[in-house]
This record gives structure tokens, C-alpha cells and sequence, in this order.
């Protein structure tokens, strides 16, 4: 058999040659080898394999863990999940992530309460910087502007309420999902 290759060629639109050259890429082949490979299988010269899976699904880029679960224990995560508005899966998923990462994985329903808390923290800040804004421009303009003590009193007092109801949010989730804590406290 003579060791020399020589050229096949075949003219395709241009797009069907970019479904080839995604379909060989998908495959882990360059449009040549790809080629090449498919003829083989129709000369009969290479065995066809089974067509490799696409990495198309998130979870099979990540990993699956598949897990036998008991009747009532099943039926408990299910409605847990019904409560978060999430699949039974995902709300494992987020359990099982928050324990290996030591962090809280909020689910779909709580990442509207976490974005509020975000919002009032940006609220406060942009307050803040308003106020100091206003203080400079004054400095260089000859204004006399000072927030009053009450102002500042208020704004501080609410810069500290969000972030312990943020820190109490965070720590409580952390201790549920982790197990530290009871689903009912």
C-alpha cells in the first residue's frame, strides 16, 4: 500500500462546509481527517464507533451524580424544592455545592431578596458619595453645606442594618444548606 496521500477534492457551499467543519471540530478532527475517516467507513476499512456525545448540556460538562434516595426522603426534598421554585435536582445540587464550597448557593426564588439587599447597598453608597460630592464642591466653591448629624446618623444606621440583615441571610442559608441548622428554624 503506497504510504504517499493524495488530494481529494470536493467543492461545498459555503455553508455546508461550516457544518462540516463544526461537525469534525465537534468530533475532535480537523474538515481533512473528518473526511478522510467517513470515507474509510464507507470503503469499509474503519469500524463506525458510536457517535460521541456532545457537551451540549451543563451538567455533563460539570458532572452528574445520580443518588438512590428513600420514599419520605424524596418526597421531602421534592417539596422543599416546590417551596424555592426549583427542580428537586437543583435544589441538591445547590445543597450538596454550599456544602463542598462553604458558601451559600442561593436558588432561584432567593436571588431576588439577595439583589434587593444589593440594591439598597448601592442606594446607600451612592447617597454617600452624593454627600461628599457636595461637601468638595463646597470646599472649593466657598458653600458651607454639612450634612446635620441626624443625616449622617441615618444614613450610617441604615449602611449597618443591610449589612447585618445581609450577613444574617448569608449565615443562616450557609447553616441550612450545610446541615448546621433545622429546615424549620
Amino acid at each position: 500500500m503506497p504510504t504517499k496521500k493524495k488530494p481529494a477534492t470536493a467543492y461545498l457551499s459555503p455553508e455546508r462546509h461550516a457544518q462540516l467543519k463544526a461537525v469534525a471540530e465537534a468530533e475532535g478532527h480537523t474538515v481533512s481527517t473528518f473526511v478522510g475517516k467517513m470515507i474509510d467507513l464507507v470503503i469499509g476499512e474503519e469500524e463506525p464507533q458510536a457517535p460521541s456525545k456532545r457537551e451540549g448540556v451543563k451538567s455533563r460538562r460539570e458532572g452528574k451524580l445520580t443518588v438512590r434516595l428513600g420514599e419520605r426522603v424524596r418526597a421531602s426534598i421534592e417539596a422543599e424544592a416546590r417551596t424555592q421554585g426549583v427542580l428537586p435536582s437543583t435544589w441538591a445540587a445547590r445543597i450538596l455545592t454550599s456544602r463542598a464550597r462553604s458558601a451559600p448557593q442561593p436558588v432561584k426564588g432567593e436571588r431576588k431578596a439577595i439583589r434587593w439587599g444589593f440594591r439598597q447597598l448601592v442606594g446607600a453608597t451612592t447617597n454617600l458619595n452624593q454627600i461628599a460630592v457636595a461637601m468638595n464642591r463646597d470646599v472649593f466653591t466657598g458653600g458651607h453645606y454639612a450634612p446635620t448629624r441626624q443625616e449622617i446618623a441615618e444614613l450610617k444606621t441604615a449602611i449597618e442594618s443591610l449589612e447585618d440583615q445581609l450577613t444574617r441571610y448569608a449565615a443562616g442559608r450557609l447553616r441550612f444548606q450545610i446541615g448546621e441548622a433545622k429546615a424549620d428554624e
